[in-house]
């Protein structure tokens, strides 16, 4: 049973799925769960960052557990500078994992549904990344989003709906930190999409060529 774990877990295509449906549940299911506190949305989001970071390489990894025990131990000491600590770390490594995710569709030969997947895989990164910013902007800085719910997945569907530019307004910044903060992540999501299909159409259209 070990060894089938251990295959499963080297085996890097495989690692990149599993890390799309840590995201998707993260995403799109623990919303609809009903659940006290945030321990749950932690457990989660801390297999994300290690599936990520296992997708690349073991010092990517060991950087992403150095996050986590770093959140962990902010948690536990509820220390200001600590947790700013702990948001730049976070946020560092899903910068560059995203970056990784880029570098290796421009390198990639093939356009198969790996290469769909990672990109994926990026789009829903890139989104947790803003998350994070999100969420210690609000903790912060009180009142920068008008957000009324005690749900800490909230702030995840706020963050979503701005990188897909569809903006309901149910929840709107309103500090100038969170409005420039919600342009950014506007405008990094379209980036992000424009970048990737034409990385993708350009690779496909080449092949097909050939």
């Amino acid at each position: 049973m070990r060894k089938k774990v251990e295959h499963i877990l080297n085996n890097k295509p495989v690692s990149s799925v599993l890390l799309l449906v840590a995201s998707l549940v993260f995403i799109f299911i623990l919303p609809l769960i009903d659940f006290e506190g945030n321990i749950v949305s932690f457990i989660l989001l801390s297999t994300i960052i290690l599936l990520a970071g296992y997708s690349i390489s073991t010092k990517v990894t060991l950087f992403g557990i150095g996050a986590i025990l770093v959140e962990l131990i902010t948690r536990a000491t509820d220390f200001i500078y600590l947790n700013y600590l702990a948001e730049i770390i976070s946020n560092l490594f899903f910068i560059y994992i995203v970056s990784h995710v880029i570098k290796g569709l421009l390198k990639r030969k093939i356009v198969d549904i790996y290469a769909l997947i990672d990109a994926i895989n990026g789009y829903l990164l890139l989104g947790l990344m803003f998350c994070s910013l999100v969420a210690f902007v609000d903790l912060y800085i009180p009142g920068s989003y008008n957000s009324t719910s005690e749900s800490p997945m909230e702030l995840v569907y706020y963050t979503m709906i701005t990188l897909t530019t569809a903006g309901y307004g149910d929840i709107t910044p309103q500090s100038p930190i969170s409005q420039s903060l919600s342009m950014l992540i506007a405008v990094t999501g379209q980036f992000y999409v424009a970048v990737i299909v034409a990385i993708l159409v350009g690779k496909f259209s080449s092949i097909s060529n050939n």
